[in-house]
């Protein structure tokens, strides 16, 4: 009876130890799969972006613009430009209302943002230099008078550097084709 009694005293406890070790198991199983899950995904990652991957781009889109034959100037800030097309009356000042139509992309072509996304006509309505833009976009905006279109591409130094911003990584050059619709001067 002796013998009977211990087992019954101590069973629950073995039947814990041996759900302990199924749990304490199935867990090692679990985060072993996680780990090898996060490593594989890590591995996958784009290669982490950096200030001479940057000038290369630049350099090489450079090269091709020019064996396309553009013509293409250098603010003195620093953001390149081709001008499509001049056009008429004064140069922006702070305060003109612009109405642009922009488009930007990444130097392979993808658009990150246009003026088409957000208004029908897609013509963006801003009093410049009144409303915070990147340094680079303000200074190719200083290109265009009434008519003007231009295509820039601004150094990730005059745009988002090494810290980037929503779906622009760090160290990335941004593209943008500019249309100037109408200046008017501050009222």
């Amino acid at each position: 009876m002796h013998y009977f009694t211990n087992f019954i005293t101590f069973a629950p406890g073995i039947f814990k130890i041996k759900a302990m070790k199924r749990i304490i198991s199935a867990s090692v199983v679990l985060l072993s799969i996680i780990f090898f899950t996060v490593s594989c995904n890590i591995n996958d990652a784009e290669p982490e972006r950096t200030d001479a991957n940057e000038q290369q781009e630049l350099n090489e889109a450079l090269a091709r613009l020019v064996t396309a034959n553009y013509d293409i100037d250098t603010t003195a800030l620093g953001v390149y430009y081709i001008m499509n097309k001049e056009g008429e009356g004064p140069l922006p000042t702070q305060g003109d209302t612009c109405y642009l139509i922009y488009t930007g992309y990444f130097l392979d072509g993808t658009i990150f943002d246009s003026s088409g996304f957000y208004y029908q006509d897609s013509i963006w309505k801003f009093n410049y230099l009144e409303v915070s833009l990147i340094p680079g976009f303000n200074d190719g905006i200083a290109l265009l008078n009434k008519g003007a279109e231009a295509d820039i591409i601004i150094p990730s130094s005059l745009a988002y550097g090494p810290t980037g911003y929503q779906e622009i990584p760090p160290y990335t050059p941004l593209v943008f084709s500019l249309k100037m619709r109408d200046l008017r001067p501050k009222q």
